[in-house]
Parts: C-alpha cells; sequence; structure tokens
C-alpha cells in the first residue's frame, strides 16, 4: 500500500515566509509613520532644540530608492522561484511524463518539500569566484548597516528596529536600509540624559534643585561600547570572506548563517550599554574605517576572480547568469547607490 505524504507543512512554510515578509514591511512602515507622534510628545528632542524637519525631496528620494529595492530584488527573486520549480520538475517529472507548468497546484508541495530554497539560493549565489564577487558585499553592506542601525536606533530611540533588520534577512538589505534612512530622518535625536540630572523640585514652597545621581550600572562604558560596534563590524566581514572558501564542505551553511546571526549583535549590544550612555557618542565609525572594510572585501573578491582566470567582464555577465545571483547582486548595486545617497544627503 503506498504511502501519501502530506505537502502541507512545506506550503505552509513558504506561505508563513511570504507572510511574515509581508508583515514586517507593514511593522517597519508603521514605525516610520509614528515618528509624528514621537517628535510631537517632545520625548525624541534635545533640550532646547526644535523638531528637526527633513526636507521632503529627500524624504521621496530614499522612498523611490526602497520602492526600486524591493522591485528590482523580487522581481529576479521570482525568477529565482520559477527556475527552482522547474530544476526539481526535470528531475522529477520529465522522466515520469509530468507537466512543467509551474502553475500546477499538485506539485508545488511536492517541489518545496523536496528543495531547501535557502540553501540553494545561497549555494548558487557562491558557486564561482565571480559569482561571489557579487554575494559577498551584500554581506559587507549588512555588517555596515547592522552597526549604523544599532546607533541610531538608540540615539534616536526608534522602536523596534530589530523589525528592519529581519526585514533585511527576508526581503533585501537594500529595501530594509532605505525604510530605516526614512526613520533616522524622520525621528529625531532624543535628549542625553544628564540633560535630566537636574530638576526644579519646590520644598516648603521653596525653589530648590534637586540632583539626580544616575544609579551605577556595571553595563558597558562608551569607550568600550564604541569599541566593539566597530570590531563586530570587521569580525563579520573577516566571517563573510572565508565563506566561499567552505563551499561544498560541512562547515559550509554553518559559516553561512553567520553573518546572519551577527547581524543582530550591534543590538543586542544596545541591550547592555548603560542606560546614560551620551547620544553625541553615539555615532557610526569614521567613513574611513567603513570603506576601508569594504575596500578590502571588494579587493579580496576581485583578487579571487583574477586568480580564477576572470575579468570585470565576466564578473558583469555573471550577474544574469542565474536569477539568484541577479537578486543579490542588484541588492548590492541597490545598496551602493543608496548608501551613496545617504552619504551625501542623509549624513549630511
Amino acid at each position: 500500500m503506498a504511502t501519501t505524504v502530506s505537502n502541507i507543512r512545506p506550503l505552509a512554510i513558504f506561505t508563513g515566509y511570504m507572510v511574515t515578509a509581508a508583515a514586517l514591511t507593514s511593522k517597519c512602515i508603521s514605525i516610520i509613520l509614528s515618528s509624528r507622534t514621537a517628535s510631537s510628545s517632545g520625548q525624541s528632542q534635545t533640550k532646547n532644540t526644535p523638531p528637526r524637519r527633513p526636507r521632503p525631496v529627500v524624504t521621496l528620494l530614499f522612498a523611490l530608492l526602497a520602492a526600486v529595492s524591493l522591485a528590482t530584488t523580487w522581481y529576479h527573486m521570482f525568477r529565482y522561484f520559477r527556475w527552482s520549480y522547474l530544476d526539481w520538475a526535470e528531475d522529477h517529472l520529465l522522466p515520469f511524463g509530468g507537466d512543467l507548468d509551474p502553475s500546477a497546484g499538485p506539485y508545488l508541495g511536492a517541489w518545496l518539500r523536496d528543495t531547501s530554497l535557502f540553501r540553494q539560493a545561497w549555494a548558487s549565489t557562491l558557486e564561482t569566484p565571480p559569482r561571489a564577487w557579487w554575494s559577498l558585499q551584500i554581506f559587507g553592506f549588512c555588517a555596515h548597516w547592522s552597526v549604523m542601525l544599532a546607533l541610531q536606533a538608540r540615539k534616536r530611540r526608534i522602536p523596534h528596529a530589530w523589525a528592519f533588520m529581519l526585514l533585511g534577512q527576508v526581503v533585501a538589505i537594500s529595501f530594509a536600509s532605505n525604510l530605516f534612512f526614512l526613520a533616522v530622518l524622520l525621528y529625531d535625536v532624543a535628549a542625553d540624559d544628564d540633560d535630566d540630572d537636574e530638576e526644579e523640585d519646590d520644598i516648603g514652597g521653596k525653589g530648590g534643585k534637586v540632583t539626580k545621581t544616575p544609579s551605577p550600572s556595571p553595563s558597558l562604558s562608551p569607550s568600550t561600547a564604541l569599541f566593539w560596534y566597530p570590531t563586530i563590524f570587521g569580525f563579520t566581514i573577516g566571517w563573510a570572506l572565508e565563506i566561499p572558501n567552505q563551499f561544498g564542505r560541512p562547515r559550509f551553511m554553518p559559516m553561512l548563517l553567520g553573518p546572519h546571526v551577527f547581524a543582530f549583535a550591534p543590538l543586542l549590544l544596545n541591550a547592555v550599554l548603560r542606560a546614560d550612555l551620551p547620544a553625541r557618542l553615539l555615532n557610526p565609525p569614521s567613513w574611513y574605517v567603513r570603506a576601508g572594510f569594504m575596500t578590502a572585501l571588494v579587493a579580496v573578491a576581485t583578487s579571487r576572480v583574477v586568480s580564477a582566470g576572470g575579468d570585470w567582464a565576466l564578473v558583469k555577465s555573471t550577474l544574469y547568469e542565474h536569477p539568484a545571483v541577479s537578486s543579490v547582486g542588484w541588492d548590492v548595486i541597490c545598496c551602493w547607490v543608496s548608501y551613496a545617497a545617504w552619504a551625501v544627503l542623509g549624513e549630511a
């Protein structure tokens, strides 16, 4: 008697993934829109500083960049889903006279049951040095953004910053980054805790000042904290460069998962920082440190392409060699454009 294998679980997982992507997008947009409430309450402004009003054209630019990022990366992501189905069908259906139509409902569950889309996609993008040239850069941008996200979220008291990072892991780094850029533009810098150390208190009808003494904290000091943020950045870059060397080996998946986990490390660092760390100290690593890390990453990736006998023409053609590479590659391109725009218009 033949045993029937249920496809409910793989279909539910895939559906849950898509629903999660939509829910996280909605969550991040709601955080951006709630910036008006935060500003009007006065809790997100430095002392004696009026609310900052970003230029509408800059806000519109990053909203447009977010839309372009989502459209380009997920156009190729859906192409990858189709490619993966057809690749599976060629092995499982054609020998038995099956149908290659991706809309054939009964086969979708079987395809998802037999295929690890995450593993297949990343393996495809790291299979050769020219493909890895694109993929490694997205790890670099993610590492850069993870530090910026943690610092700006703390500096401006942006709530639920983890939602932006999780959105980047689920959808696209460039898309989530642009949404977070919008949040940074719309949230004001929070008042330093030391601004509130002194407050007026009437005692016996006479005005007096009572000085608050901050409670001692065993957590990280400002100097230690500012050391760990760039350290996490550099460690993630170094880890990512080792991933292609583990391709086809048992350590490949654990190595691949590393940068996805490390992306949340700066946010976890926020949780153990002293509560009175002044907002004025919460700045990302200097531009030459960030540029140095990215330059080193691209240089190593380029040297591997050259060592394999490739050149720039091969790297460019690789962008459309596989739909998974196209999705990650366009994520990288959108990141370069978006982060350049942020360096000129946002940080300034």
